[in-house]
């Protein structure tokens, strides 16, 4: 084939290709060979692609790395050339999966035979012609420089960063507008991408104001917002329901004046005599003083030269104080005042310029090729980050594409993303790397190049587990995801159907019983996803190629909607989790390929006998973890929020009807009688084990890296689990639940050294001998333990523990003492219901690192300064927290003055109120006086 090079926008179909010939060519070329009629048909197929891979991939190269632009002028042919060859692409996996489908042995029946002969047949010749038109019309033009693709520019690497960069002025402004008596709804407006979520951010996290409030919430608004429930329940879950409390909601990205009739509602709704200060950002000045009622508007404007230079130098450069060399000022002039002060136009632009060299003679080349852009009367900051989409590496454009399948403001959990990544089978995976550490490797890539952001939703790991894509970012990818990897959502409002194939489909906010989706063409779909309401008989043979399901969350989804998913024999990825099913079908059992099943948080109680025979099962999460005592204690408070907090383990206790576990059988998922048989389980819990054979069973599946369990009290199955346990050698996370754990002081060995995470429920005493050999752990979460002090050194003495979590009854003694020299790298430290607890000592030199100490509900401590002593040590910390604990105003005072020097400013937390700082000093200084 003639080496000819195209521009990047071919390179996702070369990917596409790539991956085809690693893996559909290849996995289906030995069974076809059996069928001499298409041999050779298959073969030249199998021979071209690499060649057309080897073409896109040098034009993709060619692009990012040699510095070079496109010739534009054959953007339409190049356009036209790359979509025949993605369609291509994708029709010939079409081709190939059906051919697997095939059933029983040899012969075939001649209709089938002569069906796929005659497919693979007219694939040749559409792969032979569109090489013919190629190069018939030249659609493929040269750049005039080459290289690798090491070095491609991020898109928006710490752009919230570089947003609030002169900001300050800005800031006080709106402080003012919030403290000022009377205030009530404050309103910023302001173009796309000129920074009003981030200023916003720096007023919501600032240490001054915080103290005016007793609680906050920030609440993004879901479009399209429908109606006040989905606003409130977001709302409710950060700030409950007592009126009596101030309280300061940002609501942020309101876009229209129906959103702000179903936001006000609920914001009326919750006030109940409160104080209610609400900061809204929006686009539209029309918006914004419907929300304020003509009262306090702030336009939020853009940057002035100086500042918007400190920008582009902290994008360029990492220093927003750098200074330019004189022959660069005059080209940074030229681009800052096209860029016209928009912080996300000047991040894209010095994302082009971050990666490649810094001189004069690059900016002007800049200039050149998007000086169109840049001086046209309206700034397109669209068209400049795509300029920088671009310029990514050609394998990663599909998995960021791939991000538009969720809603705007919708926050992914990294889990979910990356499980379904790894079904789509696009994901090439070099020698020595799991598919899961090279779908990790590219979020991460993604997350690094602020493509995509980590959400403010922080997970049990101190470390954000879930992310979302910037709502503008997001604006220019739904184009490119239609096209590029034929992407089709269709939601209350969208009346047309699709043009073309559909490969990903989403349906948003459609009615039950809604007829939309007979208009679109099922049997060419990859992945379907549904945010809402889920339709009527939406599992049909017609998905026949589908490998992502994902129902999540989704309302109204019935077990009888799920008969017929056995049809589905390509299904990779089944995602059921927080939806009301009680009950898979048998049928399940023929999803042969299927790799991820969750149905966490639902009302299965059981699992069908035939799951055992999905070989390539590795993500089984089953049963609902939910905290009992707060359940219990805090009034309104759902249970999606306690799933996210720290003690989402504690009360996991599945099977078991004792009170004292705080366990309920209701939630319990029983263990599969031939568990032994997924032996590629990677991820497998909470299951509960009853019978000693069932936990003897476990040794088997030697490839786990996450386990939970809770066991029957029962002394054989609980020497079955330990022995189980010896041969799980890759075990980073275990999770044990059970009336009495002391049978764990029984091993001799650690169960694995790979442990990162621990989670034990139940009666301990003390800690088993080889606890101390778990140098990698890194969390450590209890509750009902009944450990001693003794037990609190071990865990101190552990190198890596960052976070650890004391619960209820966990601690047996009155005096809990974090001595000298212990807990070198901790950084969350939870003390929660520990009714007998009197004192916490923390000693000189202990807990040096420590960011956060909260306190709840140890009711016992001495309300004095002897009952949380030495926190004056802790030159780290940054958040301070004493809450139901009792009337303890002499403790609290006490506190204060340990903390008022701390040059970090940490926050108190007692009680209702938030103390800063500030407040602290300015109290401290009054006494002197």
């Amino acid at each position: 084939m003639e080496a000819l090079l195209v521009t990047p926008a071919a390179s996702l179909a070369n990917w596409v290709l790539q991956t085809l010939v690693c893996w559909g060519v290849t996995a289906a070329a030995d069974k076809v060979a059996l069928v001499q009629v298409v041999r050779n048909d298959v073969k030249s197929i199998e021979d071209e692609l690499p060649m057309m891979h080897a073409l896109l991939w040098a034009s993709s190269t060619a692009y990012t790395s040699g510095g070079g632009y496109s010739n534009r002028g054959g953007d339409r042919l190049q356009t036209a050339w790359v979509k025949q060859l993605r369609d291509l692409a994708f029709d010939i996996e079409d081709g190939l999966l059906e051919f697997m489908l095939l059933k029983g042995p040899w012969p075939w029946a001649d209709a089938d035979l002569s069906r796929v002969a005659k497919q693979i047949a007219d694939l040749r010749v559409r792969v032979e012609a569109l090489h013919e038109r190629n190069t018939r019309y030249h659609a493929c033009l040269r750049p005039d420089q080459h290289g690798d693709d090491d070095s491609e520019p991020a898109l928006l690497d710490d752009w919230r960063h570089e947003a609030i960069i002169g900001r300050e002025g800005n800031k006080k402004a709106l402080a003012k507008l919030v403290r000022r008596d009377g205030a009530t709804v404050v309103a910023v407006w302001g173009m796309a991408g000129v920074g009003k979520s981030s200023l916003a951010r720096m007023l919501y996290d600032d240490s001054d104001l915080i103290t005016c409030f007793d609680r906050r919430a920030w609440v993004t608004v879901p479009h399209a917002l429908d109606g006040a429930q989905e606003f409130g329940r977001l709302l409710q879950e950060q700030i409950g329901e007592d009126g009596e409390q101030r309280c300061l909601v940002v609501v942020d990205d309101v876009s229209s004046h129906e959103e702000w009739e179903h936001v006000s509602r609920c914001l009326a709704a919750n006030q109940a005599g409160g104080r209610v200060v609400v900061l809204v950002t929006t686009q539209e000045e029309d918006v914004a003083r419907l929300c304020s009622g003509d009262g306090d508007v702030y336009e939020l404007k853009p940057l002035p030269h100086k500042e918007a230079q400190k920008v582009l130098c902290q994008k360029v450069y990492k220093d927003a104080k750098y200074k330019l060399p004189n022959d660069m000022v005059k080209q940074a002039k030229f681009i800052l005042e096209r860029c016209r002060g928009i912080p996300l136009a000047i991040a894209a632009i010095g994302g082009l310029l971050a990666n490649r060299p810094k001189v004069s003679s690059e900016w002007t080349t800049l200039q050149e090729h998007i000086r169109p852009e840049l001086e046209s009367a309206a700034l397109d900051v669209k068209r400049i980050i795509s300029l920088t989409y671009d310029g990514l590496p050609y394998n990663v454009k599909f998995f960021f594409l791939y991000m538009s399948i969720f809603p705007k403001n919708h926050e992914i959990r990294r889990t979910r993303l990356l499980r379904r990544w790894m079904a789509e089978v696009y994901i090439e995976k070099p020698h020595g790397m799991t598919l899961e550490q090279v779908a990790k490797s590219h979020y991460n890539k993604l997350i690094n190049r602020r493509m995509i952001e980590t959400s403010n939703k922080v997970g049990n790991s101190m470390t954000s587990e879930y992310c979302r894509v910037h709502d503008q970012i997001l604006q220019i990818i739904l184009p490119k995801s239609v096209e590029d990897i034929q992407l089709f959502i269709m939601d209350k409002h969208y009346n047309e159907a699709p043009q073309s194939n559909v490969r990903h489909l989403v349906l948003a906010r459609q009615k039950r019983n809604e007829e939309k989706l007979t208009r679109i063409k099922l049997t060419c779909l990859r992945s379907l996803t549904v945010f809402g309401e889920c339709p009527v008989s939406l599992v049909t043979r017609e998905l026949r190629l589908l490998r992502v399901l994902d129902l999540e969350d989704t309302v109204g989804l019935t077990n009888e909607d799920l008969k017929d998913i056995g049809q589905l024999p390509h299904l990779r990825y089944l995602g059921l989790r927080g939806t009301d099913i009680s009950e898979l079908p048998s049928c399940l059992q023929n999803l042969r390929f299927l790799e991820t099943l969750d149905v966490k948080d639902t009302k299965v109680t059981h699992l069908p006998a035939g799951i055992v025979y999905l070989e390539n099962l590795s993500y089984l999460r089953v049963g609902v973890n939910f905290a009992t005592e707060k359940m219990g204690e805090e009034k309104n408070v759902s249970k999606r929020k306690l799933l996210g907090t720290l003690a989402d383990f504690v009360c996991g206790c599945h099977g078991s009807n004792n009170s004292e576990s705080g366990c309920s059988s209701q939630f319990s998922v029983r263990a599969p009688e031939k568990i032994q048989k997924l032996s590629k389980l990677q991820v497998l819990g909470v299951v509960h084990i009853a019978r000693s054979q069932e936990a003897k069973k476990l040794r088997k599946l030697t490839n786990l890296r996450k386990l939970g369990v809770h066991l029957d009290a029962v002394d054989k199955t609980r020497r079955e689990f330990c022995s189980s346990l010896s041969s799980l050698v890759q075990l980073e996370q275990l999770e044990v639940h059970c009336e009495s754990l002391e049978f764990l002081k029984g091993m001799t060995e650690p169960p694995s050294r790979r442990l990162v995470s621990l989670r034990l429920c139940g009666h301990l005493g003390n800690l088993p001998r080889w606890m101390s050999r778990l140098t990698n752990l890194s969390k450590i979460k209890l509750l009902r333990t009944g450990l001693k002090q003794e037990d609190i050194e071990v865990i101190g003495s552990l190198p890596n523990v960052i976070l650890l979590g004391l619960w209820k009854e966990s601690f047996g003694e009155e005096c809990l003492s974090f001595g000298k020299g212990k807990f070198r790298m901790l950084k969350l430290l939870e003390i929660e219901g520990l009714k007998k607890v009197k004192t916490i000592c923390i000693e000189n030199d202990a807990l040096p690192v420590l960011e956060k100490l909260r306190v709840r509900k140890c009711l016992e401590l001495y309300n004095s300064g002897q009952g949380l002593f030495s926190v004056k040590s802790l030159k780290n910390l940054n958040e301070l927290e004493l809450t139901n604990c009792g009337d303890k105003l002499e403790l609290e005072m006490q506190l204060r003055r340990q903390i008022i020097g701390f040059s970090n400013r940490p926050v108190l937390i007692t009680r209702k109120y938030v103390v800063t700082w500030t407040e602290m000093m300015l109290n401290s200084f009054y006494r002197l006086i």
